[in-house]
């Protein structure tokens, strides 16, 4: 059995910073995707210019994977 996990990946080339996240709990790509452009959003609210440059499914084993999330 697999585990899945979601990938998200943003970029400002204003400020010169990136921001992943993983997130787990999303059940459809069309969630992960509703996700990222609420992340987006919260992003350019503390410095404009994000945009989004991957969201990406990733499936692995049943090993325990931690992941990083933003609320």
């Amino acid at each position: 059995m697999e585990n899945k996990y979601y990938k998200f990946h943003f970029k400002n080339d204003r400020i010169n910073k990136a921001k992943s996240y993983d997130v787990e709990n999303l059940q459809e790509f069309t969630d992960a995707l509703k996700y990222a452009y609420e992340a987006l959003d919260n992003l350019n609210k503390e410095n404009d210019g994000y945009r989004i440059i991957g969201v990406y499914e990733i499936l692995c084993p049943t090993n325990p994977y931690k992941t990083t999330q933003i609320n």
